[in-house]
């Protein structure tokens, strides 16, 4: 079980964007004994669990120096439980056959805190979707007495949805039939290793391979005083994958675009499984973490120029990815306030097999986000002419 303790974790991680671990192996050991941090002279390394808690809520609300009308600022301009309900109606995509396909915005998770909370020992994913979001903003589950009313059904239940820290598609069923047939669509594909979720990602720097389709194995590695952490090994055995020590997982990916002045890039990940953040993983042993991605992106470092892949043992790698100034100037992070930025990924594409009645593919596609394309054009990775007529419409 890929587990951590409350206890061992909370004072070095909060959240999306929060330092799990210390630049040296003494300030290591004194989080394992639950000392406080010393204060770091420079940046946020010294602020105790309490102000790192606190920091990003504080920054997305508009409380620290960046710009007042930052976009990244206007993550959560819901106010209540029917503004947001009436924002995921807004954001309709599909609606057919008591099958209905909405966007999610980036940060609102699908149960609340209440239930992420209820037990004492947490998942890395359970952990890092606590915390970071103003108190006002109300989860899916909120949401769907609302959305009820809105629909006028007597039942609807969300089948499938992307993690809290993406944005993208969600799924969502008047009739419990039409639940179950999307679920045997997402098993059949999962055990034909069918890729049918479709990412887009804005990664720091240019993947290596650049186009890449083929199994890669994934498990669970420890690392002392943290847990187990999610890894991809260059090699393994058939024991392995019979003791269920690693799986094999189907990533196809390619750079769809890639910005030399930036050095950043748009990448399209067709994937068959998102457990244990394989995506975040995968991108960062490509060389090309996630932006925004402040947990798996201290996995990448540039040393003399060149870009190397950080062991999980190595406590550097629990450092958050390191934004360059030109990145922090074209975002007009001026203050370089690295955790404004969220982690740029999005579910853009959903296909599920043989589910229409001609035993063809529905494929459904949502567009990004604002605050995606806004960051898309500012690194010179989409013009202002292009955006959401790039993604094909095919769920017609």
């Amino acid at each position: 079980m890929f587990c951590y303790s409350t206890k061992n974790l909370y004072g070095r991680l909060s959240a999306e964007c929060r330092w799990i671990a210390s630049q040296n192996m003494a300030t290591a050991s004194k989080l394992s004994v639950k000392q406080k941090e010393p204060r770091h002279p420079v940046g946020n390394f010294g602020l105790d669990k309490k102000e790192r808690r606190s920091l990003r809520k504080r920054l997305l609300e508009g409380k620290e120096g960046t710009l007042r009308k930052h976009v990244f600022k206007r993550l959560y301009p819901w106010q209540s439980k029917k503004e947001l309900a009436l924002h995921l109606k807004s954001s309709e995509v599909y609606n057919d056959g008591g099958l209905i396909a909405l966007c999610k915005p980036y940060g609102i998770s699908q149960v609340s805190g209440h239930e992420m909370h209820r037990e004492g020992s947490k998942t890395i994913v359970q952990t890092l979707a606590s915390g970071g979001v103003p108190d006002h903003v109300p989860s899916i589950d909120r949401t769907i007495p609302i959305l009820k009313e809105l629909y006028n059904v007597d039942h609807l239940e969300v089948i499938k949805s992307t993690e809290r820290w993406s944005s993208g598609l969600i799924l969502l069923s008047t009739n419990p039939t039409v639940s179950e047939k999307v679920k045997k669509c997402f098993r059949s594909s999962q055990a034909l290793q069918q890729p049918h979720m479709t990412y887009w990602a804005v990664t720091c720097g240019m993947p290596r391979p650049v186009t890449v389709a083929k199994k890669v194995p994934f498990g669970l590695e420890h690392v002392p005083n943290t847990g187990h952490v999610p890894v991809i090994k260059k090699a393994y055995t058939k024991g392995d994958i019979k003791r269920g020590k690693m799986k094999l997982a189907v990533v196809e990916h390619v750079t769809k675009v890639f910005s030399k002045e930036s050095d950043m890039s748009l990448v399209e990940v067709n994937v068959h499984v998102t457990k244990n953040h394989f995506l975040r993983v995968w991108l960062a042993y490509s060389y090309s973490p996630v932006l925004g991605d402040h947990f798996y992106g201290g996995r990448v470092k540039t040393i003399a120029g060149k870009k190397v892949l950080i062991d999980v043992q190595n406590l550097t790698s629990y450092v958050p990815q390191t934004i360059s100034n030109d990145t922090f100037s074209r975002l007009n992070l001026l203050d370089k306030a690295v955790e404004m930025i969220p982690c740029h990924l999005h579910l853009t594409k959903l296909r599920l097999s043989r589910f229409k009645k001609d035993n063809s593919d529905l494929v459904i596609t949502a567009p990004p986000p604002d605050h995606f394309m806004w960051t898309c054009r500012q690194l010179g990775l989409m013009t202002a002419d292009e955006g959401e007529e790039d993604i094909v419409e095919e769920s017609s």
